[in-house]
């Protein structure tokens, strides 16, 4: 690496505030990244990669007690001033957020949003920062981009969401880029574009890129060196290749379980009712355009059924309505035609009262997404998964006790963690926060969106082996949606592929992902992330 460091971090560590003094979050951590230089920044959840992320914008929670040094282009960070710190923080440095929904005003445009740093920092004219953002939106693959701008937040899918954060931090044209997870949300063909994309803007502009991941193909794929994070401290530091990434592997987990294998059949007598069955399932929304606002069908004509014990993957790009599906199975949105029944009960109306509500609460729970938005910024992990329990089983002091205990293990959090409130957490702590909370009523249909996305490689593999055992124990049904065909090959019996709404191809995983009959899906099959995968535009295809 060039002697020249746009960034330099030396000896920094950082101590939050807890119940009984600090706990310390980084200790001794030293780096160094050139302009123009790629560096990945990998570890398992939990390990202070986002922290060093936000003690480099000074983004650290009230109260948080830093140590050492950064420094940027020569710049003491930690020393800047106020005004000092929104230039460097406005022109200098950029960030994608993991989660996009928490720092994208829920109460304004897409197109304000966008444009705002542009107008109002660096003095652009209106009309010329709309256009650069339109055109940066239609880079990073958001269709229709002149009509997201109109939009609010609410109206667009996580994966959009995610496309707009980046487009929002590549609009001020930084000189260092943090991608945290910025991917995450992503479907493995608009990855790919997003990727390349970032990687052709990095070299073009001499863009230095700290990129922070669980993914090592990923990034592989797009740095030089990698440094491997462990509970706060700097573990390994190599450039990248094959044999190295395989000693990090190690480095991040010694027994990250094996995502590669099949899912273990359960046995279902042919008899057995479904515990889910959707038929000539539809749902269109009313959204703006050129000329008003028109009908968009977001979801047309799915139809599938879940036996008891049984798992069913639903894969496609973002903005293809895995969400919509999902929210519609558990009640959060009425279908606009078509009938969804669970345990041989229509779904297909609000509940009538409370009691109906808990029943269905009780047969049927979704993890989302957004793990941020789902858990009460307020209440702690612990009393969150007190409260379902009390709801449902009105369990005595001391079983609730023992029960929240066994919860936060079987997930792999701790138990202090049970005092813990979700910002304090990262996000794949939050994410096995909210998987407990569902699993605390024990289910008999599971729906995951994207529950395990966020999360590294070993706390995936022991996610999925607790969801298997679960399965086998007690015969809950899983409605897996993810565009991670490893997490797909391993969880789910049966794969459906949708695209625009529409299912092209439904059966059996072995099949779809060994031998699939539709040239979308092999596209998928073809856009995952694996050892020697790069990045390409094209990814996204017309079909």
């Amino acid at each position: 690496m060039s002697a020249a460091r746009l960034l330099e971090l030396e000896h920094l560590r950082v101590s939050l505030p807890a119940r009984e003094g600090t706990t310390t979050v980084l200790s001794d951590v030293s780096l160094g990244l050139a302009e123009g230089e790629a560096l990945g920044l990998v570890g398992a959840s939990g390990s202070g990669k986002t922290m060093t992320a936000r003690a480099i914008l000074r983004l650290l929670p009230p109260g948080a007690e830093v140590a050492g040094a950064i420094r940027f282009a020569g710049r003491p960070v930690l020393e800047m001033g106020s005004e000092q710190l929104l230039r460097y923080r406005a022109g200098d440095v950029a960030m994608i957020f993991q989660d996009p929904r928490t720092h994208i005003n829920p109460v304004r445009r897409i197109g304000d949003f966008l444009t705002e740093a542009l107008v109002f920092t660096q003095g652009r004219p209106r009309a010329q920062a709309t256009e650069t953002v339109t055109r940066l939106l239609g880079e990073t693959g958001v269709d229709e981009p002149e009509r997201r701008l109109r939009q609010y937040p609410h109206e667009l899918s996580g994966g959009q969401l995610q496309r707009v954060m980046i487009a929002a931090a590549l609009a001020c044209e930084p000189k260092l880029l943090i991608a945290d997870e910025p991917t995450t949300a992503l479907d493995v063909t608009t990855q790919s574009e997003v990727m390349a994309m970032l990687d052709e803007v990095r070299r073009a502009r001499g863009l230095a890129l700290l990129f922070i991941t669980h993914d090592l193909d990923l990034a592989a794929a797009v740095c030089e060196r990698t440094v491997v994070m462990r509970e706060g401290a700097i573990v390994d530091e190599q450039p990248v290749t094959r044999g190295e990434l395989s000693r990090q592997a190690a480095s991040i987990s010694a027994s990250g379980g094996d995502l590669s294998r099949q899912a273990a059949s359960i046995s279902v007598s042919a008899s057995d009712p479904p515990v889910l069955e959707v038929s000539g399932l539809r749902k269109s929304f009313r959204v703006r355009n050129r000329d008003g606002r028109a009908d968009f069908l977001a979801v047309n004509d799915v139809s599938f059924a879940v036996p008891p014990g049984g798992s069913l993957a639903i894969v496609g790009e973002s903005g293809s309505g895995k969400t919509t599906i999902a929210r519609m199975i558990v009640g959060l949105q009425a279908p606009t035609d078509g009938t969804i029944a669970v345990l041989g009960h229509s779904r297909d109306k609000p509940a009538r009262g409370a009691r109906e509500r808990r029943t269905r609460g009780r047969e049927v729970q979704i993890v989302f997404q957004d793990n941020y938005s789902s858990l009460d910024p307020r209440q702690r992990i612990g009393a969150a998964l007190a409260e379902a329990l009390e709801l449902h089983f009105n369990p005595t002091p001391d079983e609730r006790r023992r029960r929240v205990a066994e919860l936060l293990d079987s997930v792999g959090l701790k138990q202090q963690h049970a005092q813990a409130l979700p910002r304090t957490l990262s996000g794949g702590e939050r994410q096995r926060a909210a998987l407990a909370r569902a699993l605390a009523v024990q289910p008999r249909l599971l729906v995951l969106d994207e529950a395990v996305s966020s999360l590294d490689v070993a706390t995936q593999a022991q996610i999925l082996d607790l969801l298997a055992e679960i399965r086998a124990a007690t015969g809950t049904a899983y409605v897996f949606i993810s565009h991670d065909l490893a997490v797909v090959r391993k969880v789910s019996d049966e794969v459906l592929v949708l695209r625009r709404g529409e299912v092209l191809e439904r059966g059996a995983t072995a099949r779809i992902l060994t031998a699939p009959s539709h040239p979308y899906t092999r596209l998928l099959l073809d856009s995952a992330p694996r050892p020697g995968w790069k990045p390409r535009r094209g990814s996204r295809s017309p079909l």
